[in-house]
């Protein structure tokens, strides 16, 4: 019962639209000339996979990039209903538009120099708490977690926090080692990651029902079959898993960009 309360509660949290930065437009009494954010970086971390100083750097400096005037970026955790730890957001928060030059000239000079100092003061403070939000989700990271609820939590994610977006463009990074081990499936085979049968697990995830619809996002994901220091992933086995995601993607309203095994070569965009 306590599960079952946690995660309805959880769920109406992320229907109310949130916007963690205050806003200077209502402070200062103006119209604000384009409420709706031009693009919106998702950045999704799955709780059971640890990333190292390098692939924390590549997230943050991709952050970084989204933290500017017109764009938002909104932090995810996930993983299973378990250990006490469960879909959660952690950061939401848009930055908002620049008057245009054109504007300022019919607003008074005291009040423009407040809007000014606002605007600057909004940056710095969006920058620091979606800083801290990312920290904390990716340090509080555990790969002892004993079940990756992936399938079900990017179902639940992209209806209830992506779709939902205004965002005129929206950007997906998912950090996760992508290996599924729940009731709708697992891809372990005697705690190895096993070849996997697209068709096969795609039919799985048909009759679970958990579908996903991205509404167009762009997917970049980062720490896919990821592997411990002691550990190897064969090439074939890798690129079986990666196939099945492609394919997952493909059928769920995304347009996947890259997978990195583990580390992205490149830029979200």
């Amino acid at each position: 019962m306590k599960r079952f309360f946690l995660t309805l509660l959880t769920l109406s949290t992320l229907l109310l639209a949130r916007n963690d930065i205050p806003s200077c437009y209502k402070a200062l009494g103006m119209n604000n000339p384009d409420p709706v954010a031009q693009k919106e970086l998702f950045i999704l971390v799955d709780q059971t996979t640890q990333l190292d100083k390098n692939m924390m750097i590549y997230t943050y400096k991709n952050m970084m990039r989204f933290i500017k005037n017109g764009y938002g970026v909104t932090i995810a955790s996930f993983s299973s209903n378990s250990n006490g730890k469960y879909t959660d957001v952690a950061y939401s928060g848009m930055l908002e538009a620049l008057l245009p030059e054109d504007a300022k000239y019919d607003i008074a000079k005291k009040k423009l120099r407040k809007y000014q100092g606002c605007m600057n003061g909004q940056y710095k403070y969006a920058k620091k708490k979606a800083t801290k939000a990312l920290v904390r989700v990716l340090k509080g990271a555990n790969k002892k977690l004993p079940h990756s609820d992936i399938l079900k939590s990017l179902s639940d994610i992209s209806e209830h926090i992506i779709k939902p977006s205004g965002a005129k463009e929206k950007v997906v990074l998912l950090v996760s080692d992508m290996m599924e081990h729940s009731s709708i499936t697992t891809f372990y085979q005697k705690g190895m990651l096993k070849r996997i049968d697209t068709k096969k697990e795609l039919l799985k995830l048909d009759k679970s029902g958990f579908h996903a619809d991205f509404d167009g996002a762009r997917i970049y994901v980062i720490g896919a079959g990821m592997a411990g220091k002691k550990s190897y992933r064969e090439s074939k086995t890798l690129k079986a898993l990666t196939d099945f995601w492609k394919a997952y993607f493909r059928k769920s309203n995304a347009d996947l960009k890259a997978i990195g095994t583990p580390m992205l070569l490149e830029d979200v965009e």
